[in-house]
């Protein structure tokens, strides 16, 4: 069973440019490092969301911004 994608162009344009600011400043060593893993989780979770087009958090709340065909 294939989940439906629930996240639109725009918010997978946003997810992708924040998704790679965090990963950036992670790696920058600037932050304590729970910071900076802190910053790894939240930028790989919105990663993966990127990637599969499926939000999990959007799914229980019961948000799509996907424009699906009909």
């Amino acid at each position: 069973m294939q989940d439906k994608d629930n996240v639109g162009v725009w918010d997978t344009a946003l997810r992708s440019v924040l998704s790679c600011v965090l990963l950036a400043l992670a790696v920058e060593g600037i932050f304590p490092t729970a910071v900076s893993i802190a910053l790894v989780v939240v930028g790989l979770m919105l990663w993966t969301t990127v990637s599969t087009g499926v939000c999990w958090l959007y799914k229980l709340l019961g948000i799509d911004t996907y424009h699906h065909a009909r």
